[in-house]
């Protein structure tokens, strides 16, 4: 009997030929780094079980994230490295664990050129041309005939080695602005020597680097090349250019080629966050793809960009996109959404957000996930229950329906009492602010999680901490995951003589404020709110004041650049380094970071508070019972990712 999710998306789960390998479907677990090599470039046991627990759950194709081909090509401390014996030794334990588990795994092979610094690649950085990155802005060496040589047999020493750890081929990275996109790319490349000046010049690294490694592990090997195909700066690299140089490189050698986007200045948009819509560069796949088809060249192509949906990538292969899709993120956030997919059980996919908290933690450590606490750690070991416990959460945000979750799935006996009609908490507030439409998934699927592990989710229970003691006989552990309350609002002359919201009710209650409308606070609540108020019926102006000289702090980068860019649109007035110093009918005076008045603006209607959040001080008085455990933001407020993280580990503690 043909599995439900075959019947319903035939093409994902169609098998498909790559270069000698066959793949059982088109899902990819694309090269997305998740530094977890240890400090001399070894992959560790969090890394290989990564690569394996996506293989185990049903990835056609797993590909490693960057693996420097020499050390001075490394981008961080937690670069991998494919360079010698020991690091051979490593990468074996991945491919083997792959392969245990039924699957097929690339290394994709890099080099950061120019996009790393001296501290990380121990040298100064190496370019084609002497010209800085404009992020990491550590001034390269153009590289001589020499350094070419060099570095063109450190990419075919790796390609051997990566055939001897038992990998299935390899992937080059020569995508994302790192040294091979360098050399293709005339914003990059300024040479006037046999490595420039034309098309072919600018290919000719990218080339022998695909014909030299051929000749090397011979055609049972595959050999995949990544490529931007739009760099999304002035003077990058175009579709068109693209297209040559795909042709190039098969005529090379390549079996493959991923077709993604951008570099390090146009990073916001090189992994789509939630601002950019699904399937983002399917457009780029399909140019390439037709391109090469209409002159007879037919080579699988995988396409990129915030693949999280099997709807989605039905439709990108249905239209001739693209042969494979890429869906990183969501394979982050659930390692077994290929099997789930093809059982038909899609609503049992942990959903990624595509929030982009996975892409900010591998620039300062290891993968984290907002969505899945297990993201980037080794397999959890848990001691047997003695006995179940009988457990009571008060509370249904992300913390208390994740420590549920994981208490019922480990034995325990477990009830939730939300106060409101519907768990969920906070997620549902951020689901609010335009765009971000992917959190109420999220927030449905921790109820629905919580559900089939077996909690009993009692709603409109609202539980006084008068009546603790009443309540809370019977169970042997109470968890405290209540959430938090407003911070104290501010001293500031006549704001009490002003319509005030905080700005979950701004957010998540239409027409609650009209008119004129002061924002405090331009973290990533206030800018958010602010975002979302200007596309209010009856919202005529919104004034954005952050204290701090930057909007949105504490949001990824990525993510943050694409809001700033949304709050540049009118009616948003944005104020930085400024605060309120008073409030009247007719005006609003506004502060500099010293205190000193320095713009006056116009009266307004109502006040968005954006201030920040305490832990509830209403449960004071049991903090001390040895019963009680709190969790979440009335522990310490933070993000959802937090939220969830230490409800999970909580869970996984509770003896």
């Amino acid at each position: 009997m043909t599995p439900a999710g075959e019947a319903r998306w035939p093409l994902l789960f169609s098998p498909l030929r790559l270069g000698p390998l066959t793949l059982p479907n088109r899902i990819v677990m694309p090269a997305m780094d998740p530094s977890l090599a240890d400090a001399a470039g070894i992959p560790t046991a969090a890394m290989v079980e990564h690569y394996a627990a996506r293989a185990r759950g049903g990835a056609g194709l797993v590909i490693t994230g960057n693996v420097a081909v020499s050390a001075e090509g490394r981008l961080s401390p937690w670069m991998a490295m494919l360079t010698s014996a020991s690091h051979e030794d490593g990468f074996r334990r991945v491919t083997e664990a792959v392969h245990a588990a039924q699957g097929r795994v690339l290394l994709q092979l890099s080099h950061a050129g120019r996009q790393t610094v001296s501290q990380f690649a121990g040298e100064q950085p190496l370019a084609p041309s002497p010209i800085p990155c404009p992020v990491m802005r550590d001034p390269p060496r153009a590289m001589t005939a020499d350094d070419i040589e060099r570095t063109l047999e450190a990419f075919v020493r790796a390609t051997r080695r990566a055939r001897d750890a038992g990998a299935d081929g390899v992937e080059f990275h020569m995508a994302h602005g790192y040294l091979v996109c360098q050399f293709l790319s005339p914003y990059s490349n300024h040479r006037c020597d046999a490595w420039g000046g034309d098309i072919d010049g600018r290919a000719r690294f990218a080339v022998e680097i695909v014909r030299r490694a051929r000749a090397v592990v011979g055609p049972d090997f595959v050999l995949q090349c990544r490529l931007s195909a739009d760099e999304r700066v002035d003077g990058g690299i175009t579709p068109p250019l693209a297209l040559e140089y795909a042709e190039r490189l098969v005529a090379a050698g390549a079996d493959a080629l991923s077709i993604s986007a951008c570099n390090y200045e146009s990073y916001r948009y090189n992994m789509p966050a939630y601002y950019l819509p699904e399937a983002t560069y399917a457009d780029l796949a399909a140019t390439v793809r037709a391109g090469l088809r209409s002159r007879g060249v037919e080579v699988p192509i995988i396409g990129v960009g915030r693949f999280r949906r099997a709807e989605v990538a039905e439709a990108a292969l249905e239209r001739g996109d693209c042969d494979l899709v890429a869906m990183g993120r969501a394979l982050i956030a659930d390692p077994d959404l290929p099997r789930r997919l093809r059982a038909g059980t899609p609503d049992a996919v942990r959903p990624c957000v595509a929030c982009n908290r996975c892409a900010e933690a591998v620039t300062q450590g290891p993968l984290r996930c907002l969505v899945n606490p297990d993201a980037g750690r080794p397999p959890a070991t848990q001691d047997a229950l003695s006995a179940p416990s009988r457990v009571l959460v008060v509370g249904g945000g992300p913390a208390g329906l994740t420590f549920a979750a994981t208490s019922a799935r480990r034995g325990h006996s477990v009830v939730l009492a939300e106060a409101g009609q519907r768990a969920g908490g906070k997620v549902w507030a951020s689901a609010a602010p335009p765009m971000k439409q992917d959190f109420s998934e999220l927030a449905a699927w921790l109820v629905y999680d919580a559900m089939t592990a077996g909690v009993r989710i009692e709603t409109g229970r609202a539980l006084a901490p008068q009546a603790f003691a009443e309540w809370s006989a019977g169970y042997d552990v109470v968890v405290l995951a209540t959430g938090a309350e407003a911070a104290p609002t501010p001293a500031i002359p006549g704001l009490d003589q002003h319509p005030s919201v905080l700005h979950p009710e701004a957010s998540l209650e239409p027409g609650r404020v009209q008119g004129a409308v002061l924002v405090l606070g331009g973290g990533p609540e206030g800018c958010e709110v602010a975002d979302a108020l200007a596309e209010r019926p009856g919202v005529t102006t919104v004034h954005l004041v952050e204290l701090r000289p930057k909007l949105g702090l504490g949001l990824p980068s990525s993510v943050r650049g694409l809001l700033q860019g949304r709050l540049q649109r009118a009616p948003i007035v944005v104020h930085t380094s400024r605060t309120v110093g008073a409030l009247s009918a007719a005006e609003v005076v506004l502060h500099d970071r010293r205190g000193r008045p320095a713009e006056i603006l116009p009266g307004v209607d109502h006040i968005v508070l954006a201030i920040g959040v305490r832990p509830s001080t209403a449960w004071s008085d049991v903090i001390d019972d040895p019963r009680v455990l709190f969790v979440g933001d009335a522990r310490d407020p933070a993000t959802i990712l937090e939220a969830i993280a230490v409800g999970h580990r909580a869970a996984l503690d509770l003896k």
